[in-house]
């Protein structure tokens, strides 16, 4: 039996194991353009207090007398690694255009309904509306974090000219085929033309939009 080292508290099990929380919020947020307000933030605030319990766990293993072997500390790389490898993922695109892979399809049946004027949700997407302009089928997505307004534009057998967005409104991004990717960043377009992008973790961009 380990001295010292009864109080459950201590074990570093704890730790390691609470990074799925955050880890799986935090890629849940970026999963769809511009991110989820509430789960990026719940991340932030899950990785804190995971961090918070992993150097109050490390010092107390330490400072135990007797000390115990440092092998049995082994749990507690798990959270860094994690931390890294997540934080890392969120950063890039591949989240947000694997779930776009995935989901394409459903995307496509959804626009045969067209216009819908109420919210509808596809996997993790929920759009306030999915409008149709000429060739072009736009999904406007419901709060996002990173950005004022986000989604996508299917022009099936059409061109970008044709699709449904102001000039000077919105930064656009082609994804693959007919399908674009939008974002309106917060504050005015002239002055973010550098800092907005539809994909990945961008935490001077989150911000919580008030309800209108």
């Amino acid at each position: 039996m380990m001295s010292g080292m009864n109080s459950w508290w201590k074990s570093p099990w704890w730790a390691a194991g609470a990074v799925v929380v955050p880890a799986d919020l935090m890629l849940y947020g970026v999963s769809v353009p511009g991110g989820y307000y509430d789960p990026l933030v719940g991340a932030l605030w899950g990785w804190a207090i995971v961090g918070l319990a992993w150097v109050v766990t490390g010092v107390a293993w330490l400072g135990d007398s007797p000390p115990e072997p440092r092998w049995r500390l082994w749990p507690l790389v798990v959270v860094p690694a994690v931390f890294t490898a997540s934080w890392w993922t969120a950063s890039g695109d591949l989240v947000g255009k694997a779930t776009f892979a995935h989901y394409r399809a459903d995307l496509e049946r959804l626009a045969n309904r067209a216009p819908a004027y109420e919210p509808t949700n596809v996997g993790p997407y929920s759009f306030n509306t999915v409008s149709r302009t000429n060739a072009c089928v736009r999904y406007d997505l419901q709060g996002p974090g990173m950005a004022a307004s986000s989604g996508f534009v299917w022009c099936p057998g059409s061109t970008l000219a044709d699709a449904p967005w102001g000039e000077g409104e919105f930064f656009v991004e082609p994804i693959e085929g007919d399908w674009y990717v939008y974002v309106a960043p917060h504050g005015a377009f002239a002055d973010r033309a550098t800092s907005a992008d539809p994909w990945g973790l961008q935490i001077t961009e989150l911000r919580s939009i008030p309800d209108v």
